[in-house]
């Protein structure tokens, strides 16, 4: 869809690219001082001023205690972080479960490496998990499962209540939990991000994911992490060194300025992804659509039955040639096909870009 949008002039709402600035004090710092800082490999673990920041930041935010020397990996990206995982926890043929929608990435890690994905079908417009679809997706080669919340691409944030259900599936059938939490820093309302580690007893068997990409609008730094119970990070290094030596080692010690900057800039980015996550959906109601009200993430997962198409695609296509807005068609987030015609609309972009777009759906749908 990117491309189609260079190629016509469209606005592209479709990439999960953020184009808001990253933190100026941030860049200045980095401008003043990428001379100075180390430019060799880091260890496979990556550099410890950078764990220490994760290990602080986990802390803060959840109440986990995470050792940063052996419970802390510096990943490139949390696609980094994912392959590695999935490559040193898991064998071909073993089984794993993704909640639908889920991250289009996802699929292509999975069948790189000769694993199943075994869909549970979350229902709209929340997509929360329940008990009885997960139960009956669970067969004799599942061996784990991936969350991912705040949600890409429904913007659902898991609650304890859901969380307590995968907790005890996952301890009933010994599955591996790899928590996708990238989007943990941008979330709306007053309860803070859940840590899925937090609850029941997923502590002791769940990786999860994060990335500095969303929080400071840095994603070409390709810079992430992992945390998780001993064993399991040591054998996801020894995988993360094979595919890819070290993360960004310059970058590790500016990401770890990031990390500890105060909570004054993240109340901030919450507070302008709210604007910009209002703005754009109020566009897509004034247009007759029905965005859904995201918990968090950057995206709105739009129900276009309206338009009249049986399919996402075909909805994708219609905004694209009426609006010259590109979204993503919600058959990118599932392998069972949607119930409803949904696109996915990325609202990570400049305000001049969100306002044209508004005025391009109201004027086209």
């Amino acid at each position: 869809m990117t491309v189609r949008c260079q190629e016509l002039g469209a606005l592209n709402l479709a990439q999960g690219l953020s184009l808001v600035p990253p933190p100026a004090s941030l860049l200045a710092e980095g401008a003043r001082d990428f001379q100075h800082v180390g430019h060799s490999y880091s260890r496979p673990e990556g550099l410890a001023v950078f764990r220490e920041a994760v290990s602080d930041k986990v802390k803060r935010r959840t109440g986990l205690s995470v050792e940063p020397a052996t419970q802390v990996l510096a990943t490139v990206g949390a696609t980094g972080a994912l392959m590695a995982t999935l490559t040193a926890l898991l064998d071909p043929g073993d089984g794993i479960i993704l909640f639908e929608p889920f991250y289009g990435n996802y699929l292509p890690s999975l069948r790189m490496l000769d694993l199943r994905p075994e869909p549970v079908r979350l229902a709209g417009p929340d997509f929360a998990i329940t008990e009885e679809p997960l139960r009956a997706a669970v067969g004799g080669r599942t061996r784990a499962m991936i969350l991912c919340s705040p949600n890409n691409p429904s913007g659902h944030r898991l609650t304890a209540a859901e969380l307590e259900i995968v907790s005890a599936v996952a301890e009933e059938h010994d599955l591996l939990v790899i928590s996708d939490e990238v989007y943990e820093d941008i979330y709306f309302g007053p309860a803070p991000h859940l840590a899925a580690a937090t609850v029941g007893n997923l502590k002791e068997r769940t990786v999860t994911l994060g990335s500095l990409g969303k929080s400071f609008s840095v994603p070409g730094w390709r810079l992430g992490y992992a945390y998780g119970p001993e064993p399991l990070i040591s054998a996801i290094r020894i995988a993360a060194d094979a595919l890819v030596v070290c993360a960004p080692a310059p970058l590790q010690e500016l990401g770890a300025r990031a990390l500890n900057l105060g909570e004054d800039y993240y109340r901030d980015l919450r507070a302008m992804y709210d604007r910009k996550r209002r703005t754009l959906a109020e566009g897509f109601a004034a247009a007759g659509l029905s965005p859904n009200e995201p918990e968090g993430s950057y995206y709105l997962y739009v129900d276009c039955s309206r338009m009249g198409v049986p399919t996402g695609v075909e909805a994708a296509e219609l905004l694209l040639a009426s609006s010259l807005v590109g979204t993503v068609p919600g058959e990118a987030f599932h392998l069972t096909a949607p119930d409803r015609p949904y696109v996915r609309a990325c609202f990570s972009l400049p305000d001049d870009v969100i306002a044209e777009a508004v005025s391009r759906l109201v004027r086209g749908v």
